[in-house]
C-alpha cells in the first residue's frame, strides 16, 4: 500500500483528496449511492439511470472517479447536467489513482447520509432497491448493513447473495457482493474498506463485521443486477494466478478461522 498517497479522515479512514466537479442537491439525503468509477464510460450511464430511477427521491448519487483515462468523467458530467429530477448529484475526481477501496472510502467520507449504498459502475439497481434496504435497516435499528439477492447477467445467468450473515456462511469464501447498504456510522467506526492490493475488500469488510459481532440483514428479494464480463476486476486481477494465491494467504493469516482452499 502506498501510504504516502493517502490521507486519513477525521475518523481514521484512508481517503484520497478529491475535487468536486459537479454538485447539485442535498448532500444530507437519507441515502448516498456511492459509485466508484474507473474507465467504464460504456457502462456508467446505465448505472446512473438505474440510480436515478429509485422509488425514493431522498437520495444523493455520488460518483467518485479514480482518474479515468477514457471518457468516463465527460459522460457523467453530461448526464448530470441533463438531469431534472429531485435526487442529489455529485461528481468527485480523485487527485491520484487510488484503486477501489480508497475510492469507496472517499465517497463514504464525503457523504453526510445516514445510509450508504455501494454500486459499482458496471452494475444496475432495480427501482425499489434503496427503498427496500432502508426499510430493512429501519425495522432493525441494531443492524449495521443489509444485502439482497442479486441477478447475474451478461454471461452465465445466476442469482447470488442467498444466505444468512453468519460466520459459518463465510468461512469457505464470500457469497455477499459489495452491492449492499450500510449505516455510514458503522463504516466510519470500522475505518471503511481496507486497501487490499488485488481485491476482496468487500469480503474483508464482511469478515471484520463478523468478528466485531455486527449484524447484516439478508433481504430475500432480487433488487439489483451484477454484470458478468471479461473486463471486471474479479476476472482481470482478483482471480488471476499469483494474485489469488496472495489474497488467500493474506486472508487466512488475518482471519485464522477461515478454511479457504
Amino acid at each position: 500500500m502506498r501510504k504516502n498517497s493517502y490521507t486519513a479522515s477525521a475518523e481514521g479512514m484512508l481517503v484520497q483528496d478529491a475535487e468536486v466537479l459537479f454538485e447539485r442537491g442535498n448532500r444530507q439525503s437519507q441515502t448516498t449511492i456511492i459509485i466508484p468509477l474507473y474507465n467504464y464510460a460504456h457502462h456508467i450511464e446505465q448505472a446512473l439511470q438505474s440510480a436515478a430511477a429509485q422509488s425514493t427521491d431522498d437520495v444523493m448519487i455520488l460518483v467518485v472517479d479514480d482518474c479515468s483515462t477514457d471518457q468516463s468523467v465527460e459522460t457523467v458530467l453530461k448526464w448530470m447536467k441533463m438531469q431534472t429530477g429531485r435526487k442529489g448529484l455529485t461528481l468527485l475526481k480523485n487527485s491520484k489513482n487510488s484503486k477501489l477501496s480508497i475510492t469507496r472510502n472517499t465517497g463514504i467520507n464525503y457523504s453526510r447520509s445516514e445510509y450508504c449504498f455501494m454500486l459499482d459502475a458496471d452494475n444496475i439497481v432495480y427501482p425499489r432497491c434503496v427503498e427496500k434496504h432502508v426499510q430493512a435497516l429501519e425495522a432493525r435499528p441494531e443492524a449495521d448493513a443489509a444485502y439482497s439477492l442479486i441477478e447475474v447477467f451478461e454471461g452465465r445467468r445466476d442469482v447470488i447473495g442467498a444466505g444468512v450473515f453468519i460466520k459459518e456462511g463465510l468461512i469457505h469464501g464470500n457469497f455477499i457482493d459489495a452491492m449492499a447498504m450500510f449505516r455510514r456510522s458503522a463504516l466510519l467506526a470500522m475505518n471503511g474498506y481496507e486497501n487490499l492490493r488485488h481485491g476482496w475488500e468487500d469480503y474483508e469488510l464482511w469478515l471484520r463485521m463478523i468478528e466485531q459481532k455486527k449484524i447484516a440483514i439478508h433481504i430475500p428479494e432480487i433488487l439489483s443486477r451484477y454484470r458478468q464480463h471479461e473486463r471486471s476486476m474479479l476476472r482481470t486481477q482478483t482471480n488471476r494466478g499469483d494474485n489469488n494465491i496472495e489474497l488467500r494467504a493474506y486472508m487466512k493469516k488475518r482471519f485464522s478461522w477461515l478454511d479457504l482452499h
